[in-house]
């Protein structure tokens, strides 16, 4: 399957309201990404800051495998009726691929180049 499988339903999509939402939404989110105080904080610190693509890719999935643990276990002190839905497996699903990421770094660093995901972001 390549990207441009089904452009009439892709064109449908895009002239739909939903997809007049998402578009609108995502043009909104980036503009004000851009001009918030934040991003162009971190945008500084990354300038002053060369860190290697594996070692970010790393420190993000630790970070990411620390937060699901985290939550999971915030979850358990929160009463059940205001709880989220989200069941425990998942924050151990998305803890184990996190960890997983961290350990192969090396290889999603390498891999990235020709991700998909890159090209879109792109």
């Amino acid at each position: 399957m390549i990207e441009n499988d089904f452009p009439v339903l892709r064109e449908a999509v895009r002239e739909s309201l939903i997809g007049r939402s998402v578009t609108w939404l995502t043009t909104a989110i980036t503009a004000a990404a851009a001009d918030a105080a934040v991003t162009r904080r971190l945008a500084a610190v990354r300038s002053i800051v060369v860190i290697e693509t594996a070692a970010a890719v790393r420190m993000g999935a630790i970070a990411v495998a620390v937060a699901a643990i985290a939550a999971l276990g915030l979850s358990r002190l929160v009463p059940p009726y205001v709880a989220t839905a989200i069941p425990g497996a998942a924050y151990l699903g998305v803890s184990v691929l996190g960890v997983m990421a961290a350990v192969r770094a090396e290889s999603v660093a390498g891999q990235w180049r020709s991700s998909r995901l890159r090209r879109l972001m792109t």
